[in-house]
Order: structure tokens, then sequence, then C-alpha cells
């Protein structure tokens, strides 16, 4: 119970202090800016029926429900999931995100940048989540803040001042996240929704994981990567277990 006290210290110290400190301390950290032109399942509806596909059939090929379509018209497609709707009708995250190359802007300060007031700033924090066989990790420091459109924020239905980036380290979520990868994780989405994706602080391990419920209140909490077994979290260990946010984005270098 110490450990959980202390882990939510930590995360009051993250997810509370005010997001202008990042944004006057974001200056030399080189960033891509993307312009988006068309919403992705705008691009993803188009094709779905061009393939002479419904609704469900489309749902099918991607390991959604049909559910999940109707909400992301409404709400956007999520970020994690413009690969696998791509690859889905053979195309690349490229076609799906307007069939253009990205704009590309490179900054080392701040001033580097045009006005563009559809630009957020999020908050990012060296502090690390195992997506491997677990670690401990108490040294928590500020780095500087990332640019991100607000665009992107309506898309995959989150706040950008209630988000915040932070690592992933290991290898256990591969090829969902690879090691150092960063992740967005929204800290107002702690409430377990079964099959999504947190950052969770377990047994004084900080872990990212897929978390599915059980009978019995009990959650299991499952690794992408075979090599790392199912770990079950029963209902008399839910005191040691704390949920910091939802992984709503990730990107990095991938196999690089």
């Amino acid at each position: 119970m110490m450990c959980c006290d202390l882990f939510m210290r930590i995360l009051n110290t993250i997810f509370k202090q005010s997001s202008i400190t990042a944004f006057n301390n974001a200056l030399n950290n080189p960033f891509n800016i993307f312009a988006m032109k068309k919403r992705p399942i705008d691009v993803a509806i188009s094709w779905m029926r061009d393939a002479g596909l419904n609704q469900t059939e489309f749902a099918s090929r991607i390991g959604a429900l049909p559910q999940d379509i109707t909400n992301w018209k409404r709400r956007g497609l999520p970020a994690d999931r413009y690969e696998s709707v791509a690859a889905a009708f053979g195309k690349t995250v490229d076609e799906l995100l307007g069939g253009e190359a990205p704009h590309i802007t490179l900054w080392n300060e701040k001033d580097d940048l045009p006005p563009d007031d559809t630009r957020v700033w999020v908050d990012r924090w060296e502090y690390a989540f195992s997506a491997g066989n677990g670690m401990v990790q108490w040294e928590v420091r500020q780095k500087d803040a990332l640019p991100f459109r607000a665009a992107l924020f309506d898309s995959i239905g989150c706040k950008p001042e209630t988000c915040k980036l932070v690592m992933a380290r290991g290898d256990s979520m591969e090829p969902f996240l690879f090691d150092r990868d960063m992740m967005m994780i929204d800290t107002t989405k702690t409430a377990i929704r079964d099959g999504r994706i947190y950052a969770i602080h377990f047994e004084d391990e900080p872990l990212v994981k897929q978390v599915f419920k059980q009978a019995g209140g009990a959650l299991t909490l499952h690794s992408f990567n075979p090599r790392y077994p199912d770990r079950l979290v029963g209902p008399d260990d839910m005191q040691s277990l704390a949920v910091a946010g939802e992984v709503v984005y990730r990107s990095g270098s991938g196999f690089l």
C-alpha cells in the first residue's frame, strides 16, 4: 500500500504541474509537424465502399466491432489504428493521411516555428514504463514539451492538457511498442476498458500492458510479445495497482 501511495504522489507531480512551464522550456528539441488535410476515417470509409464492404466486414478485417466504426465516424480514427486500417486495404499510412507527403518543418527553438493557432504543446517526462519484466524507477524529471496539431486530440477524443508523454522500455509490447518509443497517456482515462492499453503501476513496477477484465473483478495484464506470459491481478491485489492513464498515441523508431 505504501508503494501505491508513493506512486500516486509521483503521478501528482507529473500530471498536475502546469504545462506553461513545459511550453517555456520547449526550446532545443527538433520535432516534425504534420499537416493533415482529410480525416483518416473518411479515407478509410471511402476505401471500404470501393472494396464493396459493409461496416461489419470492414470492422472484421481490422479486428474491431461495427460499433467502433460508428464511434470513429464521430470522433475520428484512433492513431493506433492507422497501420492496421491501411494494411487491411493494401495501402500505406501516408495514403490514409490524405495521399500526400506530409509537410515537415524542422526547428531547434520555438521561435523557428511559424505562428499557428492549431498548435498545442504536451508535457514530456523522463519517467519510463516497462514493456518487459518490470522495472523500478524513482527519479522523475520534466523534459521539453513537444508540439502537436490540435486536430489530433479531436480525432482521439482527448484534451491536450490531460495528456502526458512518457517512454516505454523493453520489448514485451512489440510490435505495438518498441523499446524507447514515446507514448502519450490520457491521465483522465483511468477506468479500465476491456482490451485497452494502459500505463499502470503494479507491485513496485511501472508497466504498460493491454488489460483484460476477468470474472470476479480480476484483471489480466497482457503482453503482445508471446515470450512474456500474462499476469493475473486478483481482487485481493487491486490495492497494489494504480492506473496512470490509457495509451492514446505512440511514436518511435520501430526496428531502427
